[in-house]
């Protein structure tokens, strides 16, 4: 029943990304037979026990066979708030996914997958064409956080759009290449994660929205490293986000690190991995010092251990 709704709520025009199961069957056959995993089939169609499928049951699957050819993803299935390299097929201009387009350099090209997103089947569009993808949960948790005193009154939701807004603007909008070769490097290397990216949170019993980063635990005063070659785009204060530096990466790829106690870096400023741009603190909408670390795809929030575990 919680697959047939998941079916019908994603409409008719995905009718063609449904398997009814046959005699036989497995889930292992049919992830082979679509080029997939077990573990993705079962994520996406919420199955407990992978093992356990029936001869009639109707299963959401991921269609490569489907898709133009020269036209791949890596990774794929997509994950909620990883972001997926597409690669497309000769003279293919342009790649669009949930209303988020991104320009195609060298054949390639770099889209977001909102943490969000629901699982199931999405069209990505290519110049136009509609190409069914499947989208698999994040696995993210949730968490419920008391702010007391002056921290409580920096909830202040239109002074939060207003700050993003403003880093929004700050990051290039036009997808250049990518300055990056490798895997980044932790902007605190060593310090513990805290605090995941993806993670629904409620502030004072509030709903809060998502976690759009990582947050990671280090002592005041601790440097604070560029975690890839990039350009400064902004190093200012905030009320909320406190003290705050955005670096552009390429590729529509930029990264925040915030709550600083102090900046040490200028817009227009060139950075190599590794260079200090400023250090640990507990400035702006803070609990205690640690530094928040965000990722952000053509605008769109990415768990940033994406770009630390690879290069992708």
């Amino acid at each position: 029943m919680r697959v047939l709704l998941l079916v019908l709520a994603l409409g008719p025009a995905l009718a063609q990304g449904v398997h009814v199961v046959k005699p036989g069957e497995t889930l292992y056959s049919l992830a082979r037979r679509y080029g997939t995993s077990v573990e993705a089939l079962a994520a996406l169609n919420g199955l407990s026990d992978p093992n356990r499928i029936r001869a009639g049951q109707k299963l959401v699957i991921p269609r490569p066979e489907d898709w133009p050819r020269g036209f791949s993803l890596s990774p794929y299935p997509l994950v909620q708030g990883r972001p997926v390299w597409v690669r497309v097929p000769n003279g293919a201009r342009k790649v669009r996914l949930d209303g988020v387009a991104a320009p195609v350099l060298g054949g390639r090209a770099l889209l977001p997958v909102g943490a969000t997103a629901a699982p199931g089947l999405h069209g990505l569009f290519l110049d136009g064409r509609r190409v069914p993808v499947a989208v698999v949960p994040g696995g993210y948790g949730t968490r419920d956080l008391t702010l007391k005193g002056e921290k409580a009154g920096l909830f202040d939701r239109a002074q939060i759009r207003r700050e993003r807004a403003r880093i929004l603007a700050a990051c290039p909008s036009a997808a250049g290449p990518a300055r990056w070769r490798e895997p980044w490097q932790s902007p605190v290397p060593g310090a513990p994660v805290s605090a995941p990216f993806g993670e629904r949170r409620r502030y004072n019993g509030r709903p809060g929205g998502y976690h759009a980063g990582m947050d990671l635990a280090a002592p005041a005063g601790a440097p604070v490293l560029a975690p890839a070659p990039g350009r400064v785009v902004l190093a200012e204060a905030f009320a909320v986000r406190g003290k705050t530096v955005v670096l552009a990466h390429g590729r529509g790829v930029c990264s925040i690190l915030q709550h600083l106690s102090r900046i040490g870096v200028s817009p227009g400023e060139s950075v190599r991995p590794g260079k200090p741009v400023g250090a640990v603190g507990s400035t702006g909408l803070s609990t205690g010092p640690h530094l928040h670390f965000e990722v952000r795809v053509l605008g769109v929030p990415q768990d940033p251990r994406a770009f630390l575990e690879e290069a992708p």
